[in-house]
């Protein structure tokens, strides 16, 4: 299976404005949580690894965490990291592109050393 073939389009880039969060499940069952930050789209788990609470539901602050509303557990939108508890493990981050108009999600991302390999793309 090429690399290719595990892109599907998710969303149009007018789904997603800028300091939005937006839900998405891929047709492999994984509930994403895209983010467009600084010009910047990033896709996320959208399930919370504190307690299982859908991340799309929460706040994306203008230092770039992503909340999540029920425990106000907040992670990096770039790379998932934990950047305050109750969380202590990291979101998983999906491999994404924009192809034309439409953002494409692809596996999750290699983690390595405990984090996940960043994965965004600038809106053009």
């Amino acid at each position: 299976m090429d690399s290719n073939s595990e892109f599907e389009a998710v969303a149009s880039l007018s789904d997603l404005a800028e300091g939005a969060v937006l839900q998405r499940v891929r047709s492999s069952g994984d509930a994403v949580c895209l983010v467009r930050y600084q010009n910047e789209i990033s896709a996320l788990s959208d399930i919370c690894t504190h307690q299982h609470f859908s991340m799309s539901l929460g706040d994306l602050l203008a230092n770039g965490t992503l909340q999540c509303a029920w425990h106000g557990a907040s992670y990096d939108c770039r790379t998932g990291e934990v950047k305050q508890v109750p969380a202590t493990s990291p979101l998983p981050v999906f491999q994404v592109r924009v192809e034309g108009d439409q953002i494409m999600v692809g596996p999750r991302c290699k983690r390595i050393d405990g984090k996940y390999e960043p994965s965004t793309v600038r809106v053009p």
